[in-house]
């Protein structure tokens, strides 16, 4: 069987991309034969398929960017080169987890007239929230756009930008009424349920969504530095750790409140647009909150493993964050907020705590109570969080349950 694997970029800059890479390493290891589709960007991984790459688009904001605008809806150079593709490599299946104004929704109509199935990986809210989140910085969760209301992300200013904000929404209203992502994608890939039933009830038929969640092994897992370990516990003593994007929906802020509520140390590793306002809230705070930056590697599961636990309280719809399944398998219990797909990912009380969104009592409550726990009672729950993981949310499930949904589309592709 042939797959061909489409995605904005080809390295690895998050988790979308992490999913991008290790399915098709996941189905090469079965025998597949793969290719991919993908941006032409500096940062890419090599391909053997790199000359059929649409090239680089990243257009300027503001008014220099306003003659991209065309292309930002439609990419008529990734439509040929798609179809260029399509017809060397000839796929049994196509998979993608990205197109956006990348590609755009262009690339559909050649997979269609070829009739080859079209597989598409729902990371995020994209198709039915112009600004990605269903999340508004003023507002909290915004489902305003429901029913082909994209107009609404510009009347709002989802993007805290006007210009960006009033383009999402054109290309959001463009992208619906045009119908391509809804109508021609054979199979929708919801790595939550609660994201195949928000999807749903905004206007996608729901007989082509299909459940498989997430797997946690990928091709950065490393043993943590064990010197790195015996240091950050030296240094911080027993901490909540917290690994990921530094920006306002991920609940960053109420947790650095939070923490110092608890009187938790509280060890931030990532980046992102809210680290200089988090770090003033740190210092005004007077809080035991230390910013490490970006880690990768054995770094970074050093930071996770010499953790008690780890934090996630989001304050928009988190789909399925591998972070959570990551720390998981690692033996580290979990706190999350109740939204979106995380309370699918953590048994309350049992492999750690679910607190009310937004709520910062509730976060410091469920802190609090997770480090008084006594060390027997503790590592039971990092034990049946890693058991959690790693019999749930594993390599051969994602492949059996993949590979039983191409079959519905490819009678070759039978696990």
């Amino acid at each position: 069987m042939r797959l061909l694997g489409v995605h904005r970029i080809h390295y690895r800059k998050g988790g979308a991309e992490a999913v991008h890479f290790d399915h098709l390493a996941l189905f090469r290891e079965h025998g597949w034969t793969c290719a991919e589709f993908v941006m032409d960007h500096p940062l890419n991984e090599p391909s053997e398929w790199s000359s059929y790459f649409p090239s680089y688009f990243d257009p300027p904001g503001g008014l220099k960017g306003l003659p991209a605008t065309p292309r930002f809806f439609h990419s008529s150079e990734a439509r040929a080169k798609f179809a260029r593709l399509l017809d060397d490599f000839k796929p049994d299946i196509i998979h993608a987890h990205g197109l956006y104004q990348q590609l755009t929704s262009a690339i559909v109509a050649p997979a269609r007239a070829r009739n080859i199935p079209f597989v598409y990986t729902l990371h995020d809210f994209k198709l039915i929230c112009p600004a990605y989140f269903f999340y508004n910085r003023k507002k909290g969760v915004c489902e305003e756009c429901r029913g082909g209301a994209q107009w609404r992300c510009a009347v709002n200013n989802c993007c805290d930008n006007f210009a960006k904000s009033a383009l999402y929404a054109a290309d959001g209203l463009y992208q619906w009424r045009k119908g391509e992502m809804r109508h021609d994608i054979a199979r929708y890939i919801a790595p939550s349920r609660f994201l195949a039933r928000k999807y749903a009830e905004h206007g996608f038929d729901a007989e082509r969504i299909r459940y498989v969640p997430n797997f946690f092994e990928t091709q950065d897992d490393a043993p943590a530095d064990a010197a790195m370990m015996a240091t950050l516990r030296a240094r911080h003593g027993r901490y909540l750790a917290y690994f990921g994007r530094l920006s306002q929906e991920k609940g960053v802020s109420l947790l650095i409140d939070a923490a110092h509520a608890a009187k938790t140390p509280l060890v931030l590793v990532g980046d992102g647009p809210q680290r200089a306002d988090l770090e003033a809230q740190v210092r005004a705070l007077g809080a035991d909150c230390v910013f490490v930056g970006h880690q990768s590697g054995p770094a970074l599961w050093a930071h996770v493993e010499a953790a008690v636990a780890v934090a996630l309280p989001s304050i928009w719809y988190e789909n399925a964050p591998k972070s959570i399944l990551e720390a998981q398998a690692r033996g580290k219990p979990a706190i999350v907020s109740e939204l979106g797909g995380l309370p699918e990912m953590v048994e309350d009380g049992v492999t750690g705590f679910i607190c009310k969104s937004g709520d910062r009592a509730s976060l410091a409550d469920c802190i609090a109570r997770l480090f008084a726990l006594e060390p027997g009672a503790l590592a039971a729950m990092g034990e049946k969080a890693r058991a959690s993981a790693r019999t749930n949310f594993t390599r051969e499930r994602y492949y059996r349950e993949m590979a039983r949904v191409y079959a519905e589309l490819a009678p070759g592709a039978a696990p």
